[in-house]
């Protein structure tokens, strides 16, 4: 039996993960509930995030010393080197012996395997390194593959796209804790006064420069515990994400229709805007999330919202140019969002890249026949690949000549200084990219139908 302490439970974590093809963020949630110490709820964090990530280079690393391969090995075994490989490797606070003791402790649940845990790390961390890689010239791909721990489906689209320095800070990047951001209820505080509360309740916070309502928060335990959470001052939602109800400008009084909500940040962000007056109408197509949005709008006293049960593709009792402003944010590959979802870069397929477009389409359609004269559409992703977003654009603008797009430059809260960001947004869309900009790969697109 495992050892029931924070590395023992990052070994059952990745252990389920690998086995069942169970969600690790959904398992470390329940695992981290468990523990009060807030040091050993980010050790845990850390070392199931940080193993999934680069799981790749781990495992490289650890056949260097392997004489049999991580297959033939059972798999709580391959997540105990795993781990033992990743805090030798990328952890500088954890001493070396120390990481090598603890996974030996671990593995004397497999004693027939204790003396290989052992060697195998030792020798890791004495290499360190200092191994052989593929030729990073010769073998792009395979190199920054194992390197950095991506698919090599993946970086052989982005090496085409940008390049090989570009997509090695991609990859760099998405490798990389996640930073935590929250979006300030601006119904019951204002951010300065919700900053200072945080300070007083032990958390390190940071004013986000570029979204009104954002904070950077670091050193917090369980956010659910706070009495600034329960009481609705805050909500956990990236910058990158907050950016879409700016964009989506919704005035107070309007209808207001989301189309994809759960869990329902972007739609208590319109309410918000919109100083809880109007109408959102929120659909789901999963009938258990249309509680999340609830929960979430009366925690944040949010009275606006109407939860609706339906597939986005058919919006069920919505009548035709119904709504002034309409948001598709819809289903995606969720390849902008690799450093946030540790174990995403392996659930994901090209083919996905094939099939999520016509989905991606369908609803587009329908958000777009809600849209009345003068009223607004935002299409947004949390992807960079272009099937899903400039491809998918440009053909709605060629069959939708009665959209025409907004400059979201005048809707942005910050100021866009690349060239490149400027003439996209000026053309109605921008592409956020974690390299460039230090926020979640992220896309948006604005247009507005034409009156006459």
């Amino acid at each position: 039996m495992i050892k029931d302490n924070a590395r023992g439970m990052a070994v059952q974590i990745l252990t389920r993960v690998e086995v069942e093809g169970a969600y690790s963020n959904l398992l470390l949630h329940k695992t981290l509930a468990r523990l009060k110490d807030s040091r050993d709820r980010q050790f845990v964090t850390l070392l199931v995030n940080g193993t999934l990530k680069h799981r790749l280079t781990l495992d490289y690393a650890l056949r260097r010393h392997l004489s049999k391969s991580m297959s033939a090995l059972p798999h709580e075994v391959r997540a105990i080197l795993r781990i033992g490989a990743f805090q030798l490797l990328f952890v500088d606070k954890v001493p070396p012996a120390a990481a090598v003791n603890e996974s030996v402790e671990l593995a004397k649940s497999f004693t027939k395997y204790t003396g290989l845990v052992n060697v195998v790390l030792r020798k890791v961390m004495e290499k360190g390194w200092a191994i052989s890689w593929p030729d990073a010239k010769r073998e792009a791909v395979r190199y920054l593959s194992v390197r950095y721990s991506h698919p090599e489906w993946l970086v052989q689209r982005w090496l085409k796209r940008w390049g090989s320095e570009e997509t090695e800070a991609l990859c760099r990047i998405n490798n990389e804790p996640a930073p935590i951001w929250i979006r300030t209820n601006t119904l019951k505080i204002s951010r300065p006064d919700l900053a200072e509360r945080l300070k007083e309740e032990g958390i390190t916070v940071e004013l986000g420069a570029r979204v009104p309502e954002s904070l950077r928060i670091q050193d917090f335990g369980a956010l659910d515990q706070l009495d600034s959470f329960r009481k609705g001052l805050f909500t956990v939602q990236d910058e990158s994400s907050q950016l879409v109800a700016h964009v989506a400008a919704p005035q107070p009084g309007q209808s207001v229709l989301d189309a994809c909500s759960a869990p329902g940040g972007k739609s208590s962000h319109l309410a918000q805007i919109m100083e809880n007056r109007g109408e959102i109408l929120a659909f789901d197509i999963h009938e258990h999330k249309l509680e999340l949005i609830n929960q979430l709008a009366h925690r944040l006293g949010i009275t606006i919202i109407d939860a609706q049960l339906g597939d986005a593709r058919n919006l069920p009792g919505i009548r035709l140019e119904s709504q002034d402003c309409v948001l598709a944010d819809v289903p995606c590959s969720g390849l902008g969002v690799l450093r946030r979802k540790a174990d995403m870069r392996w659930q994901k397929d090209e083919k996905d890249l094939q099939e999520l477009p016509s989905l991606q389409w369908a609803i587009l359609e329908r958000a777009a026949s809600c849209v009345k004269k003068g009223g607004t559409l935002i299409y947004t992703t949390c992807t960079i690949e272009p099937e899903e977003n400039f491809e998918l654009v440009k053909k709605f603008r060629t069959v939708h000549s009665e959209f025409e797009p907004v400059d979201l430059s005048n809707y942005l809260p910050f100021t866009l200084t690349d060239p490149r960001d400027i003439q996209q947004a000026r053309k109605g869309m921008l592409q956020l990219l974690p390299h460039r900009h230090e926020m979640d790969g992220f896309f948006l697109a604005k247009f507005r139908r034409i009156e006459h």
